[in-house]
């Protein structure tokens, strides 16, 4: 294991990264074209530490979370909101009414069938129609950014996320740049715990 120093909230604070870590940080630092696509280089259990930062951010300045003294960076994990019923909303409120869609056509029937049909509780849950669990990781961030444990993201910029993924298969953070659904789920799950 490597360690680096870490300015977080104006105090340093030792970080320890794998060995991978450290090659990802090194590329970040090389300035590599595809900045982009390291956030997608590994899943969140062997990256650390968290983003702290907009999707531009995360491209533009490497994927090291320093953060200003006034970013949140407190985000909790889609199992945490999944079983704890304290909730900034309704547990009931619909995937649809929130990030856009038609869940006035859902029946009994139909519901929690498709997105536009399920609950955010539901989403937080594995779903078959959920292949990349982007549903799960946008539900978990709206919750951690309506309830102040993060600051650096927006409702609206979560709902353009998924407006755009839905209209044209892609996310843009920066110009030129494009997210598929499963790198969008990537960025969402490296901002929380």
């Amino acid at each position: 294991m490597a360690t680096e120093n870490q300015e977080n909230n104006g105090n340093a604070a030792p970080l320890s990264l794998s060995e991978r870590g450290v090659a990802r940080r090194r590329l970040a630092k090389a300035g590599v074209g595809a900045a982009g696509l390291l956030v997608t280089l590994e899943s969140r259990a062997t990256m650390t530490p968290l983003i702290c930062k907009s999707p531009s951010g995360a491209l533009s300045g490497g994927l090291s979370s320093n953060y200003s003294q006034s970013t949140t960076c407190a985000g909790l994990s889609p199992g945490y909101w999944k079983n704890h019923s304290s909730w900034p909303c309704s547990r009931t409120i619909m995937f649809a009414s929130v990030f856009g869609g038609n869940s006035k056509a859902c029946t009994a029937k139909t519901l929690n069938t498709s997105y536009d049909c399920s609950t955010m509780l539901n989403l937080l849950s594995k779903q078959t129609f959920d292949k990349y669990n982007l549903g799960m990781h946008l539900v978990a961030t709206y919750l951690n950014v309506i309830s102040g444990k993060i600051s650096f993201l927006s409702v609206a910029t979560l709902q353009k996320m998924w407006s755009d993924l839905q209209k044209t298969g892609s996310y843009s953070p920066a110009q030129g740049v494009y997210w598929n659904a499963e790198q969008v789920k990537n960025y969402l799950a490296n901002t929380h715990d």
